[in-house]
């Protein structure tokens, strides 16, 4: 058996510090939501726990004679984030974006246009802040996940069709040409060739576009007040319940809340992640 590389070793090494880096305020949020409440902020601090209490996520924190939410009881919150990311994220890639991109691509084929598409996803969303409040009290959708949703799409929409540009760039024209001598429309070719050509880049967009929208605050906090079933405030809004008075959180409630409702995320990615591996080429081959 060949021993590996010191060029090898390396790279495995550097990736382990990499991922250790990026996933310790993970653990750290995890094994913060079952301490007891002295144990977080004891110093030095407990990195491993040897008991664990579940109380973050059952019971409310109680800080200078105010009491938090629960995690357990962010039910309400998580099916108004669920809901609006859900219809945002189908709205803004099946409908819009798909379409779109490979129209700029196929037919269209102006580069400017590509550059204006990807230049409106660099736009603050604060920017916009006041013209979208005033457009959706217009049209009675304050403080529901239509008008919610309405919103998101604006950003979600520019930004999944310049990445699936590339995606339908990578296609190759003869798979197509194929098709059309078949007798396929442009529609079936779309549809029933192309599309499923780039189910990479679908995938990956669906996944960006549903985690922007679980973790926008911003509109959220202006457009909603009330969560589920008399209006949308999303799960941002569920976390910040956690900050008690001014300058008091409430943190074991706050990593037990971070953990509960970050775990539809979780579960799309692992989901999703056999299609993220795939490659265009592959795809083409098998057809």
């Amino acid at each position: 058996m060949r021993r590996p590389s010191a060029m090898a070793v390396t790279v495995l090494v550097l990736l382990a510090l990499v991922c250790l880096f990026y996933l310790f305020p993970v653990y750290w949020t995890l094994i913060t939501s079952f301490k007891f409440g002295n144990e977080i902020f004891t110093y030095p601090p407990v990195i491993f726990p040897f008991s664990i209490d579940l109380a973050n996520f059952f019971q409310p924190s109680t800080v200078a004679h105010a009491t938090s939410q629960t995690a357990i009881g962010s039910l309400p919150w998580l099916i108004d984030s669920t809901v609006v990311a859900i219809v945002t994220t189908l709205v803004s890639t099946f409908l819009i974006a798909a379409p779109a991109a490979y129209s700029l691509v196929r037919f269209i084929r102006n580069v400017w246009l590509g550059r204006l598409i990807l230049f409106m996803t660099m736009i603050p969303e604060v920017v916009f802040m006041v013209p979208f409040f005033l457009l959706v009290g217009e049209v009675n959708l304050l403080n529901s996940w239509w008008g919610l949703a309405l919103v998101y799409v604006s950003f979600a929409a520019p930004f999944a069709t310049w990445l699936m540009m590339g995606f339908f760039n990578e296609v190759p024209k003869t798979v197509e040409e194929a098709a059309e001598i078949d007798g396929l429309s442009p529609y079936q070719i779309f549809y029933r060739i192309s599309l499923r050509l780039v189910t990479p880049g679908l995938i990956a967009a669906l996944i960006l576009c549903f985690i922007s929208c679980w973790n926008e605050l911003l509109y959220a906090l202006i457009l909603t007040y009330s969560p589920y079933p008399t209006g949308a405030e999303t799960v941002p809004l569920f976390i910040t319940s956690f900050l008690i008075t001014d300058k008091s959180f409430a943190w074991g409630g706050l990593a037990a809340a971070g953990i509960f409702t970050m775990l539809p995320t979780i579960i799309m990615g692992i989901f999703a992640q056999r299609y993220l591996a795939r490659g265009l080429t592959l795809g083409a081959v098998k057809g």
